[in-house]
């Protein structure tokens, strides 16, 4: 199986949310495959995917079977280089995190984020830190989502 078998679809944390809606936000997450490439998309279910509040494309460099760097890029298609991740695979998940700590967001908050992909899941966490290595934004705990139907 391929990473595309792991991550490509439309996913949502529906569940979580909806257990433990005053700690986690409903979002959904779309990736798709776009020429030789990959385009996702993060957004909260309230605003729909018209106002996504990340929005990114990507490309693949092979480094082995079981490690792929995932270059990002801006909608314009210019490189995005502080914020690839490396994915290595473990004969059960696909896990991810930036390579290095020079990944930076909203405001200029350093970005520190992750992502395990396991097929029909995939949970994630992201966070932004100040320069005085404050968390400002994002979640201590994983974002879990499940795959939906179409």
């Amino acid at each position: 199986m391929t990473i595309d078998n792991y991550l490509l679809g439309h996913w949502s944390n529906k569940f979580q949310a909806q257990s433990a809606p005053h700690h986690y936000s409903t979002v959904q997450i779309l990736w798709e495959k776009v020429g030789d490439g990959y385009h996702s998309k993060n957004y909260f279910r309230t605003d729909g995917p018209d106002k996504p509040y990340r929005e990114r494309y990507h490309k693949t460099i092979t480094v082995s079977e079981t490690e792929i760097v995932f270059e990002n890029y801006n909608l314009d298609w210019t490189r995005c280089e502080n914020c690839d991740m490396i994915f290595k695979f473990d004969d059960n998940a696909w896990h991810g995190k930036l390579i290095g700590n020079l990944c930076t967001g909203v405001k200029g908050h350093r970005v520190v984020s992750e992502i395990h992909l396991y097929g029909e899941k995939l949970h994630s966490k992201d966070q932004g830190y100040n320069s005085e290595g404050e968390m400002v934004w994002g979640s201590e705990s994983l974002y879990k989502f499940t795959r939906l139907g179409e």
